[in-house]
């Protein structure tokens, strides 16, 4: 029998399918009288910690970014005090699809089994962990999903959750996401680059046009305080983390992924990462072979990357006030056009309020 008398689950979630399999879970454990702390982690403030003297089970929910967890959830659980309980659970949300009538998993890489191993060595037990092929989101990558494939997706995971949250509340063990191990380690190596350089590639590429009328959502609303007023339009720095909850929830539709800036900057960090990694080795006379040369070029061109997307971005932010480049930069974007559907959370947004108590003064 399990003594828990209370769940604490904290999330992350950009558009909606983490903060749902939360509220799921949360459900469940109302049924059994269980006092219950859904507490939603945006820019890790005013974070609700269990009071001493519960007997609290703890999770974590969060979307995969890059075939690892989320990075401000990653920072979370690294800085998550210890001993607050026995035993954790994970669920991670991942790009679910759908092909006709076969759904399609997602891939979760690193993004179960590192926050495992990282509360593991907190002295933390893990009784479950589950990655759940909600909607996808990757607006820069392809169009929002139809409403009735939502519809489906939805109707498929809800029970899936729901089983996972009765089995981790009647003492079981779940670890559904060892099926997907193999393949997952096979591609940690993208996830590891990823985290390394890739999203702050990513982060060079939202882009707001002339639909912007400053009303600030995005701003506000941004989990890790990532976007500002530059020039009087909204700027993307380097801790932007693609959640995507900005270019879907934009009221205006102004919020775009630039896809042919994107091919730009690709394009130079290309030329001038080629032209660099040229000079160094006749400069040195190196072995292009050696291994440490190997490791080495390949941190150069992490260093390149960021260096050449940030700086093209800074001039490509001043440059957009001139309605020819707008214009470009706008009308080389998939995202501009209407068939290029948004990912929306089914409900309201005030269809789920964050619940926290504040019964414990404990605070991240």
């Amino acid at each position: 029998m399990t003594n828990w008398d209370s769940l604490y689950i904290y999330y992350i979630s950009g558009t909606g399918n983490a903060r749902i399999s939360s509220k799921w879970i949360a459900e469940e454990a109302e049924k059994r009288g269980l006092k219950t702390v859904v507490q939603q982690i945006d820019r890790l403030e005013n974070i609700v910690m269990p009071a001493p003297g519960q007997k609290p089970l703890i999770g974590f929910a969060y979307p995969t970014h890059g075939f690892n967890a989320a990075p401000i959830m990653l920072r979370f659980i690294a800085g998550f005090p210890s001993k607050l309980c026995k035993e954790i659970f994970l669920l991670n949300t991942r790009a679910g699809m759908k092909l006709y009538k076969l759904f399609m998993p997602g891939l979760s890489g690193l993004a179960l089994v590192l926050p495992a191993f990282i509360l593991w060595l907190k002295g933390y037990k893990c009784i479950g962990f589950r990655p759940v092929d909600l909607p996808s989101n990757w607006i820069p990558l392809h169009p929002g999903l139809r409403k009735k494939v939502i519809e489906s997706i939805f109707a498929r995971c809800e029970p899936i959750v729901r089983n996972f949250a009765n089995k981790i509340l009647d003492g079981k063990r779940v670890f559904r996401g060892l099926y997907s191990l193999p393949v997952d380690l096979l591609i940690s190596p993208i996830a590891a680059g990823y985290y390394i350089g890739g999203r702050f590639f990513l982060a060079k590429t939202f882009i707001a046009n002339s639909n912007c009328n400053n009303c600030g959502i995005c701003i506000k609303e941004c989990p890790t305080s990532s976007i500002k007023l530059v020039r009087n339009r909204p700027y993307w720095k380097l801790t932007c983390e693609s959640c995507m909850r900005c270019l879907n929830h934009c009221p205006e539709r102004a919020i775009e992924a630039a896809h042919g800036l994107a091919t730009g900057i690709m394009i130079l960090i290309t030329a001038v990462n080629t032209r660099l990694i040229i000079f160094i080795i006749d400069s040195l006379n190196i072995q292009p072979d050696v291994w440490w040369w190997k490791v080495l070029s390949q941190l150069i061109g992490i260093g390149v990357m960021i260096l050449v997307a940030a700086l093209i971005y800074l001039i490509m932010h001043f440059a957009m006030g001139f309605k020819p480049i707008s214009f470009i930069v706008r009308f080389t974007s998939f995202t501009t056009f209407p068939f290029w559907r948004r990912y929306k959370y089914l409900k309201e947004k005030k269809d789920f309020e964050n619940k926290t108590e504040t019964t414990s003064n404990h605070k991240t």
